[in-house]
């Protein structure tokens, strides 16, 4: 009982870390899961919903949502700074 009372726990835990990172980037939107099943059933690295990943399967889950995370961290840098480039060009930046 204690071993199925601790992969529940893990279970829940990395549940958590995906839900986390999917709020983060916009695939969980904080009031409504509708969104986020649906991403999990077409786009989720096993095409499934979240309750069922075991241990194993959520690590590939965690991975795939770490790396969407990081492609759109990167996007936001992007945009932000073209962005700001376009909205200041009129700047000069010649250290002459």
């Amino acid at each position: 009982m204690n071993n199925n009372y601790e992969q529940q726990i893990m279970l829940r835990n990395k549940r958590s870390i995906a839900l986390t990172i999917a709020t983060r980037t916009g695939i969980k939107e904080v009031d409504s899961w509708e969104k986020f099943n649906n991403w999990m059933l077409k786009r989720s690295v096993l095409k499934k919903e979240l309750y069922r990943y075991n241990l194993d399967e959520l690590d590939l889950l965690i991975k795939q949502f770490r790396a969407l995370e990081k492609n759109h961290n990167n996007t936001i840098i992007q945009l932000g700074i073209k962005a700001w480039l376009q909205k200041n060009k009129h700047l000069s930046f010649n250290q002459n």
